[in-house]
């Protein structure tokens, strides 16, 4: 009996010794905090200023704003108690995050939830990759904060590709998210997308002022798009549809979902056409019910120019000021010789870029007498690109045929060099490489 109650006592003794202990580590790590309170420059500054030095490294650092301890702003968190405090009291820190590839289970999911919780009401910027689907929690999060998402970008690759619906992959935008101001989706792979799905996609986001939907195919099937009202976006200024550099013709061009677009404020578009007479129709139609104040058209066509490009596209775009072509076609030649010719037709052009899918012939002549017309406008800038094949060979190496046809000759590189030295910007050639280059 004596024995128990000593082994009580012991036992008390030791819970009585580990509280004590307990007590001394907090008392000193309270101490060891205090000194380093007053021993830390930063603990002296105002939290305001810790904040905005965290902001700065933030933005200086080449980190992604990725969940990963190691990243921005997660390693704040991990430093010590104070850097704990400033990063938890910094909400800007949180308001960017890349996801490549989307969360399904529990833990990621808080962890993010957490993320854009700490950011408050300021706006947010998400990279997402993979697709919204709304029977997703992920998907359920991102619309508990579609008030405040600022910017949004989805990819999904092969291995992630998006629902159908009737044989039609399908692009998820729950809700509205009416403070987006810039949207990017891509996509990889064969899949086809319904138009009126981008459509959605577009009304979901009714303050847009950038939108870029690449790679997105569409069916030669239009006949989802016929019961689609017309849409009106007056903060757009920006818009990529398609693949402006896209080297393969084999899909359908965006333009489809143009004739359903009213675009008043936009000044720069970037587009892919197919020779398809029935697409300047629709370019015409956009550009008239628009009255935009375009600045900027960037345009991919395929081996044959569609009738009326020039006359009727062109001409109802007087306040352009730069113009780039893609083509594999050789009507460039004849497209410099009527802008030669044609005061009226882009009067304020600024900068004129040409690329070359193939070795296409390019008429030096007609690109001299061009220049030489335009010398008193306001025409600044002029560039050949001479893409690929050309780019698998050297230039020394090339056939005479395709040097001849593709890289000018000596007497007009003398020429454009004139032109260049008279305050011109020229560029003729490939990759990095200006064959018209003043050495």
């Amino acid at each position: 009996m004596s024995r128990d109650i000593a082994v009580s006592k012991l036992r008390t003794h030791i819970d009585e010794l580990s509280s004590n202990i307990s007590d001394l580590i907090n008392q000193h790590v309270q101490a060891r905090r205090q000194l380093n309170h007053l021993l830390d420059p930063m603990a002296r500054l105002p939290l305001e200023l810790q904040s905005h030095i965290f902001l700065c490294v933030e933005h200086k650092s080449n980190f992604e704003r990725k969940a990963d301890p190691h990243d921005v702003p997660m390693v704040f968190l991990n430093v010590c108690h104070l850097w704990h405090i400033i990063a938890l009291s910094t909400p800007k820190l949180w308001t960017e995050i890349k996801i490549d590839s989307l969360p399904r289970s529990t833990n990621y999911i808080t962890l993010y939830k957490n993320w854009m919780e700490r950011a408050g009401t300021l706006p947010l910027s998400l990279s997402l990759g993979g697709f919204l689907d709304p029977k997703d929690t992920f998907g359920d999060l991102v619309k508990q904060h579609q008030d405040h998402v600022q910017s949004l970008t989805l990819r999904w690759k092969l291995h992630s590709r998006p629902p159908s619906h009737n044989g039609k992959s399908v692009i998820y935008i729950q809700g509205c998210f009416p403070s987006l101001h810039k949207l990017a989706i891509y996509a990889k792979g064969n899949d086809v997308y319904a138009s009126e799905e981008v459509l959605n996609v577009l009304r979901a986001a009714p303050n847009l002022s950038y939108c870029e939907i690449i790679e997105v195919f569409y069916d030669e099937d239009e006949e989802d798009l016929l019961d689609s009202v017309p849409l009106t976006l007056t903060s757009l200024e920006e818009l990529r549809l398609g693949q402006p550099q896209l080297h393969d013709f084999r899909y359908k061009a965006d333009v489809a979902i143009l004739q359903y677009l009213s675009l008043p404020a936009l000044r720069k578009l970037s587009l892919t056409f197919f020779g398809i007479d029935s697409d300047v129709d629709v370019v015409v139609s956009f550009f008239t019910r628009s009255s935009p104040p375009l600045e900027s058209f960037s345009l991919s066509l395929g081996h044959v120019w569609p009738e009326g490009f020039v006359e009727r596209c062109l001409r109802s775009l007087p306040t352009l000021t730069v113009l780039e072509l893609c083509s594999q076609s050789d009507e460039f030649s004849s497209f410099v010789t009527v802008l030669g010719t044609s005061f009226n037709l882009l009067p304020n052009l600024r900068a004129l870029s040409l690329t070359t899918f193939d070795t296409v012939a390019i008429d030096y002549t007609a690109v001299l007498q061009m220049l030489n017309m335009r010398r008193s406008t306001l025409l600044r800038k002029f560039q050949v690109y001479l893409e690929e094949p050309l780019l698998e060979w050297d230039v020394d190496a090339l056939p005479s045929r395709l040097l001849r046809a593709a890289f000018p000759d000596a007497a007009t590189k003398v020429a454009l060099q004139q032109f260049v030295k008279d305050g011109m910007e020229i560029f003729v050639g490939f990759g990095q490489t200006n064959v018209v280059a003043i050495e």
